[in-house]
């Protein structure tokens, strides 16, 4: 069955091959713009507290001109290890955005944009550099219709530009094969300067190049002088904050790894946390592939790894096989690093796993058809037909269902509807503005009511109980009560004059304080 299929197919490819190059092109580009452009035609992209927080840290770089050497604290402050931070690149990133559009929040979803897009075109010529044009166009492909990837590219938030720098570092490290003295400090940098976007990325997949260097280099001293100017380099601004601060982020890193050991102990055994990881890891196929099937998803990662060995055990080109089973080691680096970790794995974590897959899947494509094996061939190219398939009707569905999706309280529009209200209200006078939200920490509105507040209104309310002011309510959707608390207990002065719950979800209430309603 696979032997017809195999050779009807290549009669069909050499018969029709320039307008089946012209048609994967189209495809390729609607598959990377359509999915990737909802909020950029919607202009209203999510907005919450890592948004508000990220585009304060940016206007207190454009417009106060200070300048930081960390970022925000890993995991928002909810890792379990306080003091440590990712780095500061991407506040920097961002702030270019805001210097472009003026502070506008949609600018970091045009920062997003074309990073991913920038990552499609990336990877397509690094499959040209690996395997050849056919192979290139199947990892662009891949990329494309990932729902991981895609997801990146629709708001602005610290782990999603890490997929380009990833994809760097991959690159170079395929060239350290040869030793080259600048692309061994590359593949470092990258890797390293991933911290700035993730943490938890970056760490696994230096440690990763390391062990890999070890194997290459051997006891070649001088490459490892490369390797590590790399990192110090990537990490400078880290070991820098570190230095002055006394170490404080690495002595919590210290005490929060000898408390795992104690944890693991009161929490019955490393069994749970084994397990769980062990699920993230396995949910996460359905993450890098679009398919609703965890079922699928788990058995093509199977596959992928199991022939990606089988395929690499014989294969000749030394400086391809050795880059494979690199990024097959990826894996268990990953699960080792990982398996320190008492909270959830989050499947941003495991962007550089993803990455693998797809060049792996690629790998095995490319291998099925040059050596005529036409069973894997056979079967590789029908699950990428059936991935692609499901990619484009996946990115048709969600597309058009986001592209109406107004958000209600977490989107930009549904934010700037409560404001519009407020200063309508208001009619031009001074006013004050108190927020609650669940989070407790109010970023995402103390950057709009100054940024959207000054340009659109030339005003910027003031944060106290004082004559006129505003209470602005975003209710919790799983403790939709847990405002009335705040009502009762933060917020103890000026009467009533009405309280509205407006068609968004959010609830306004007007106070006044020493004067007459």
């Amino acid at each position: 069955m696979f032997t017809k299929f195999y050779v009807d197919l290549k009669k069909f490819i050499k018969k029709n091959y320039r307008v089946l190059v012209y048609l994967l092109f189209v495809l390729l580009l609607f598959l990377t713009i359509f999915p990737r452009s909802v909020e950029i035609l919607n202009q209203n992209p999510v907005f919450g507290f890592d948004q508000g927080r990220d585009y304060l840290a940016a206007k207190n770089i454009v417009v106060n001109h200070h300048l930081t050497l960390i970022g925000p604290e890993l995991g928002s402050g909810s890792a379990g290890i306080s003091g440590l931070f990712q780095g500061p690149f991407y506040y920097y990133f961002l702030a270019l955005a805001f210097l472009l559009l003026n502070g506008n929040p949609i600018g970091g979803v045009y920062l997003m944009w074309i990073l991913s897009v920038f990552a499609i075109l990336f990877i397509y010529y690094f499959g040209k550099k690996l395997f050849n044009f056919n192979s290139a166009i199947l990892a662009a492909f891949l990329l494309a219709i990932s729902p991981h990837f895609i997801a990146q590219a629709r708001f602005a938030w610290a782990p999603y530009p890490a997929t380009i720098f990833v994809l760097l570092s991959f690159y170079f490290t395929y060239f350290i094969f040869e030793k080259n003295s600048l692309k061994i400090f590359l593949a470092a940098f990258f890797a390293g300067f991933v911290y700035n976007f993730e943490f938890a990325v970056a760490f696994p997949l230096s440690l990763g190049l390391v062990f890999y260097a070890l194997y290459i280099f051997r006891e070649e001293i001088k490459n490892y002088f490369y390797l590590i100017l790399g990192f110090l380099i990537a990490f400078s601004p880290m070991l820098l904050f570190e230095f002055r601060h006394g170490f404080l982020g690495l002595r919590n890193s210290a005490l929060y790894l000898i408390g795992n050991k104690a944890g693991l102990l009161h929490h019955h055994s490393t069994h749970s946390f084994f397990m769980d990881h062990l699920q993230s890891f396995i949910l996460n196929t359905q993450n890098v592939f679009p398919t609703d099937s965890l079922m699928i998803g788990v058995i093509l990662v199977l596959t992928i790894i199991g022939v990606s060995l089988y395929y690499l055990n014989t294969d000749s080109d030394q400086k391809l096989k050795r880059f494979l089973l690199y990024l097959l080691f990826l894996i268990p680096v990953y699960f080792v690093v990982f398996s320190f970790l008492r909270n959830t794995i989050w499947n941003y974590y495991l962007t550089a796993i993803d990455l693998a897959y797809i060049l792996l899947l690629v790998y095995i494509f490319y291998r099925s058809n040059k050596d005529k094996n036409r069973t894997i061939f056979s079967f590789a190219l029908i699950m990428v037909i059936i991935l692609t398939v499901s990619g484009l009707f996946n990115s048709i569905k969600i597309t058009l269902n986001d592209y109406g999706d107004y958000g209600g309280t977490a989107k930009l529009k549904g934010k700037e509807a409560a404001l519009d209200y407020i200063f309508r209200d208001a009619g031009g006078k001074a006013f004050g503005l108190l927020v609650f939200t669940p989070p407790v920490y109010t970023y995402p509105y103390d950057y709009l009511a100054w940024w959207y507040g000054e340009r659109k209104y030339h005003y910027i309310p003031y944060q106290k109980e004082q004559g006129v002011f505003y209470l602005l309510i975003e209710p919790d959707s799983s403790k939709p009560w847990s405002y009335k608390g705040w009502l009762q207990t933060v917020v103890k002065y000026g009467n009533v004059a009405w309280t509205k719950i407006m068609y968004n979800g959010f609830i306004i209430q007007k106070r006044v304080l020493n004067e007459k309603v």
